[in-house]
């Protein structure tokens, strides 16, 4: 399992909410659902969806326990370079680098999950995440700051920055997901906040995940398991820090009398493209086993797999 994450692969749903009218795509054309008599532990939750299911409507089980994962890659542009010491109060920018910055993250969640409405499920997030961020960077120039009487000279040296900076911690949060569809269609939007605290890293991550997605349902009348395929976008934003240390003779060693013999660095990084798009699919088995794999592309790799019982 460890070995297929390293794959250059964030299930979201939780079932599929309020279906008017269900039907299957099949090898025979359109056909509709036929209906699994599998009764929810209780009448209370989703609102309204005893009234529902009374009309004949499909809902999803309302409780729901699910382990989930995702594996994603993609590059970032790093800015806010600055130099600093721990001796002296001199510090240093970069206001042009070239770069080619990259960061991955592996997370794997718990998710207790559970209708409210019909068509609304909210969920916790409990997990880990590994990640790790690789600055790769030329810097031209700096212009050293802070300097007495002088306050600031514009140093002309090339130096580069080669890291791999790599992070651990417990993440946690909390999601929704809007879904509902009609016959063999279906929409769904999801939209969850986490907030990582890395072992190695001072700052907390904070991470939004929203995807927009649109499928059908496929299957046979005469089976208790039905799957569904997908297409759709996401979206992403978890700026990040980055800090290291590095020789000053690797800079120029005229800076070693203003800096001492070590420098610190840190900057912030930005994803180049937040959006991708993504192709995903589900088998549903007797409405208590949900599997899902998603994957993404173009500007983000991506892969997800994840499992959901409800009852």
């Amino acid at each position: 399992l460890l070995s297929f994450f390293n794959l250059p692969l964030n299930a979201q749903q939780q079932g599929f909410g309020y279906m008017k009218n269900k039907q299957l795509i099949s090898f025979s054309g359109i056909e509709n659902a036929n209906k699994i008599n599998v009764s929810p532990i209780v009448d209370i939750l989703p609102v309204f969806g005893k009234k529902a299911r009374k009309k004949g409507s499909d809902l999803s089980l309302p409780f729901g326990i699910g382990i989930y994962s995702i594996y994603y890659d993609q590059e970032y542009m790093a800015s806010n370079l600055r130099l600093t010491s721990d001796s002296t109060s001199i510090t240093a920018r970069a206001d042009t680098v070239y770069q080619n910055t990259s960061a991955y993250e592996w997370r794997v969640q718990l998710r207790p999950n559970l209708w409210v409405l019909p068509f609304l499920n909210v969920y916790g997030i409990f997990g880990y995440t590994k990640g790790a961020i690789s600055p790769d960077l030329v810097v031209p120039y700096i212009v050293i700051e802070n300097i007495p009487v002088i306050d600031s000279i514009i140093i002309d040296t090339t130096f580069e920055i080669h890291d791999k900076i790599e992070y651990l911690g417990p993440t946690y949060g909390f999601g929704a997901t809007f879904s509902m569809g009609f016959n063999y269609l279906f929409f769904m939007a999801d939209y969850n906040y986490s907030v990582t605290n890395p072992e190695d890293i001072d700052e907390n991550l904070h991470n939004h995940f929203f995807s927009p997605k649109i499928g059908i349902f496929l299957g046979n009348k005469k089976s208790r398991t039905f799957g569904a395929f997908w297409i759709g976008a996401m979206y992403i934003s978890n700026d990040q820090s980055f800090s290291g240390k590095m020789k000053v003779e690797d800079i120029t060693p005229e800076l070693v009398y203003l800096f001492g013999e070590e420098a610190n660095y840190s900057g912030k990084i930005i994803a180049n493209n937040r959006w991708n798009f993504v192709v995903g699919a589900s088998l549903v088995i007797k409405n208590h086993h949900h599997i899902i794999l998603e994957g993404g592309f173009i500007e983000r790799k991506q892969i997800s797999l994840g499992y959901d019982f409800r009852f």
